[in-house]
């Protein structure tokens, strides 16, 4: 059947949510350890200054003015309407790939362990790069975590190890490069991925979806993205995974499609302009709509959406001017947004109707993951901020040049700041996760200098170190600055989201993953 066109949008404008994807994906079956031939491998006369314009980007980081989002224009209600549904795309080959090194190396391991001090902590194993790519730099996606098995995709793989030592559980290759992927994994253990439409491709539309099960290891459905009118690019989508919906946001367009089986519960917005563009899952859908295609002045608004008919249940306005970038926390609701022609920022919080409950009160802030253009890397959910019901922790700039920074607990009912949680000279420090009431803080390791991981107990503000990693890996771990960390069983696990080498042989030895335990 013929989806019925949507009345079609203005032109869009190409402000701060505009420019392409750069990442490079289609759909596969299960991996067993193949017998199939390795793709051949494709020369890469990458340039030294692309690599350390590469390497700047990762040591980066962000600071900036705040301004408390003090408008409260919480409203329930709008007039979403879902589409009717496309037909499903036809199913790819599944092409079993190379698995690679089932197992770390134990040399590497054994090497920093014959080195490290007395009360350093152990490494457990070391997972180098063992896929080629074509690209100039290979992005990682994930990690996601199921049980004891942490799984990465990259280029056209999608890879699971034992968090226990590294071991490769299973490999799946796709046909075509990845482009984007869900922040969370559901809670039967499913993914969803968007695929490039073509292999190869310098640049292309990325309309493929393809559903993972992570616990089998096996492809679930896959599914076109129809083109909904003729300013639906479908280069860049946000993808996330609410209760069973899986939604598709990108610029003036947005799709749900039901998770266990990829059929489309809902579309475009009809007779509204406001659209979603980005959304972020979780315990519940939120999504960040944008109501003008103004630049200059742009007005946007946060709903909560219904996963199953795509309809709003309310709605946050926004000051003119700012627009969405993060969404910290989803339960509390906590979104930072930014007014990039004025140069300040804000994050207010939200009640479960809508309503506004307060505005974070701050210095200027910093947090790691929070680069202005992460809605376009198919994320809204990447800052590295833990929250609970009453506080949310936030690694913030302002200490003294070369006094490292510090992280603020902010009271959630006022907006205040009622901790600041010490950080080490030179040194950045963020929080990982709580455990049984007290914060996990992530320290980074400076060159030599190791990094390590540390608790603050409630009410406290100077963390207690309890894992002090190898100074012999420090160099090793630096490069994981503002990679992903997981605290999984007493294992802290470091895992590198892009991989970078001047040649194919120097891509191939890139440390990916990094495990270390007591």
């Amino acid at each position: 059947m013929t989806t019925p066109q949507q009345p079609e949008p203005p032109a869009p404008t190409y402000g701060p949510y505009g420019r392409l994807n750069p990442y490079g994906g289609g759909g596969s079956g299960p991996v067993v350890p193949p017998q199939a031939t390795p793709p051949p491998v494709r020369g890469k006369r990458r340039a030294a200054a692309v690599i350390a314009a590469a390497v700047a980007a990762l040591l980066a980081v962000g600071g900036g003015t705040w301004y408390a989002l003090d408008r409260d224009e919480g409203s329930r209600g709008t007039d979403a309407k879902p589409s009717t549904s496309p037909t499903v795309s036809g199913t790819a080959t599944p092409t079993a790939g190379p698995l690679g090194p089932p197992a770390p190396d134990a040399a590497d391991k054994d090497r920093y362990n014959a080195a490290r001090a007395p009360g350093e902590a152990s490494v457990l194993w070391v997972r180098k790069n063992d896929i080629d790519v074509t690209t100039l730099t290979g992005d990682v996606f994930g990690p996601w975590l199921v049980g004891d098995t942490l799984v990465t995709a990259m280029y056209r793989t999608v890879t699971a190890h034992s968090v226990v030592d590294g071991t490769v559980k299973w490999r799946m290759m796709l046909d075509t490069e990845i482009c984007s992927a869900s922040h969370d994994v559901s809670a039967d253990g499913k993914i969803v991925l968007a695929r490039k439409d073509r292999l190869h491709a310098d640049v292309d539309e990325c309309r493929n979806l393809q559903a993972i099960d992570l616990r089998a290891g096996r492809s679930g459905w896959q599914r076109k993205i129809v083109k909904e009118g003729n300013f639906d690019f479908g280069t860049d989508y946000s993808l996330a995974i609410s209760g069973g919906t899986v939604t598709a946001g990108r610029d003036l367009y947005s799709t749900g499609y039901r998770l266990s089986d990829g059929k489309q519960l809902f579309g475009r917005w009809e007779k509204s302009e406001c659209q979603p563009y980005a959304y972020a899952g979780g315990p519940k859908l939120i999504a960040a709509v944008s109501c003008t295609n103004d630049v200059k002045k742009p007005q946007e608004e946060i709903h909560e959406v219904d996963p199953v008919t795509g309809k709003s249940r309310w709605k946050y306005r926004l000051p003119v001017g700012y627009r969405v970038d993060h969404v910290l926390s989803v339960r509390p609701l906590v979104v930072s947004a930014n007014n990039r022609a004025q140069g300040t920022h804000g994050m207010v919080v939200l009640n479960e109707d809508g309503t506004k409950r307060t505005s974070l009160k701050g210095p200027g802030f910093y947090a790691e993951g929070c680069s202005d253009d992460t809605v376009h890397q198919g994320n809204l959910q990447r800052c590295q901020v833990v929250a609970d019901d009453t506080t949310v922790y936030i690694a913030i700039d302002g200490a003294p040049k070369g006094e490292g920074n510090e992280i603020a607990a902010f009271d959630l009912r006022t907006g205040d700041i009622v901790r600041r949680i010490e950080g080490l000279p030179g040194r950045r420090s963020w929080p990982l996760r709580m455990e049984g009431g007290s914060l996990i803080v992530r320290r980074a390791a400076v060159l030599d200098e190791p990094g390590s991981l540390a608790t603050v107990a409630p009410g406290a503000t100077k963390p207690v170190e309890t894992l002090r990693l190898p100074r012999v890996t420090g160099r090793l771990e630096s490069r994981f600055h503002d990679s992903p960390a997981l605290y999984v069983d007493g294992r802290y696990i470091l895992v590198q989201q892009l991989v970078v080498g001047a040649n194919d042989d120097e891509e191939m030895k890139r440390e990916t993953l990094l495990a270390f335990g007591k």
